[in-house]
């Protein structure tokens, strides 16, 4: 219950150090956006993991300093959600104004026309518009695949520590139990092939990502 815990706030540092760079304008890419967006995603399940923990503690003290914990973990999680929205939205009114500006941009560098409404003006705030409504989608597509993607990782690094652990109690009760040196070998060696399954599980979820954000950026 504590690696939980130390794995929790190393994920509050982590987002932490992002909101910065995303409020500071040091970082502003969609590709922070949606690290950011992974990272509260996983710092969610890790609390609700300790949570879970942490109801079965049967020492009455470990378990209520534990819900405290849990109680601090989660306002930091509010807090971080309300400040990266806050963020996202001042990004939007940039961008909203930026097109504006644009806008106005081109009808002080044109010739008056003969009627002041022209369709063609008109035609141009709704192509702005549709564009703008367009980065705003692609950029929660993007979010939601880096959320999926850093899910699947998450879920496949506890799978790994999971067989580890099983794989050592195997091993502990198959010496207590004295069985044969064939199948502790038996044993180690699909071990060592479902770690290899591992690694090309987290290669091939990293390169679509990878592809995900590269090509539709």
């Amino acid at each position: 219950m504590n690696n939980l815990y130390k794995h929790a706030l190393k994920q509050n540092q982590s987002i932490t150090q992002d909101l910065e760079k995303f409020e500071n304008a040091e970082d502003a890419s969609v590709g922070l956006q949606g690290q950011i967006s992974a990272s509260l995603i996983a710092l969610k399940r890790t609390i609700d993991d300790y949570d879970n923990l942490a109801k079965r503690e049967m020492i009455l003290v470990k378990q209520e300093k534990a819900f405290a914990n849990v109680s601090k973990l989660r306002n930091e999680y509010n807090e971080f959600k309300k400040l990266f929205e806050r963020l996202k939205q001042r990004e939007t009114n940039k961008v909203i104004q930026n097109d504006r500006s644009e806008l106005l941009g081109r009808r002080h560098n044109t010739s008056t026309p003969e009627y002041p409404f022209q369709q063609h003006d008109y035609s141009g705030e709704q192509h702005a518009l549709r564009e703008h409504n367009f980065i705003n989608e692609t950029d929660s597509k993007l979010d939601e695949f880096i959320a999926h993607g850093r899910e699947v990782l998450n879920n496949m690094y506890d799978q790994n520590n999971t067989l580890k652990n099983t794989q050592r109690k195997v091993l502990d009760a198959a010496n207590t139990l004295g069985l044969s040196r064939n199948v502790i070998q038996y044993i180690e060696r699909r071990s060592t092939q479902d770690m290899w399954i591992f690694i090309v599980g987290c290669i091939i979820t990293l390169l679509s990502m990878w592809a995900i954000v590269h090509y539709l950026t």
